[in-house]
């Protein structure tokens, strides 16, 4: 049983509970609405990189996609703009390069990330049905690609770990799709494309 005193302090308790129970409830309700509002500062890209190192980096890949556009005059650079460990030999399936547009880059340590948007005109795998012959479709196609960027020295980068590009063997030995297209057919097409590319 009750007495005054004792329900004073019972109601007291009470309001003290539903009072602290409230709070909690809406500091709980505002840590999630916090949680769910965008904070200003990750609007701008993690792991961009210092733009004079990306300049550098932007010019190796450059050079490299130049090189790898089949047909290109400065195929020979490839030797030195893809000097890495990673291989980097001959992958099938292989496209044949038209054009590109160079993307943002991203950096991971001290890796340059380099992306292209690229457009090819031509991929050619073994020939799983045959021995030493390969097979080849023409056919216009757009990707997003990328590539790591690996520092030599301040200045010099190499191009590793991606897509390589080029047509490999000869139309002897390479049995192409659709009937009517061939290397030559392949060539010219790259050739329009660079010639309608803007300045």
């Amino acid at each position: 049983m009750l007495v005054d005193g004792d329900r004073r302090v019972f109601a007291v308790t009470g309001r003290l509970s539903v009072q602290l129970l409230l709070a909690v409830l809406a500091a709980c309700s505002n840590h999630v609405d916090t949680e769910r509002t965008p904070v200003t500062r990750a609007a701008e890209p993690v792991g961009r990189p210092d733009p004079i190192v990306a300049q550098a980096a932007e010019v190796t890949l450059r050079a490299w996609l130049d090189a790898s556009r089949e047909g290109s005059r400065t195929a020979a650079a490839l030797d030195t703009l893809g000097a890495c460990d990673d291989g980097g030999g001959s992958y099938f399936p292989t496209t044949l390069l038209a054009n590109y547009v160079i993307l943002p880059f991203e950096s991971r340590g001290d890796t340059i990330v380099g992306r292209a948007e690229v457009v090819t005109v031509a991929e050619q795998d073994v020939d799983r049905r045959a021995t030493n012959r390969f097979v080849a479709r023409q056919r216009i196609r757009q990707d997003v690609l990328e590539w790591d960027l690996i520092p030599v020295d301040a200045q010099h980068w190499v191009v590793c770990n991606g897509l390589r590009f080029g047509y490999r063997g000869a139309d002897s030995l390479t049995t192409w799709r659709p009937d009517s297209t061939s290397y030559a057919t392949a060539r010219a097409l790259v050739d329009s494309i660079v010639a309608a590319r803007p300045e």
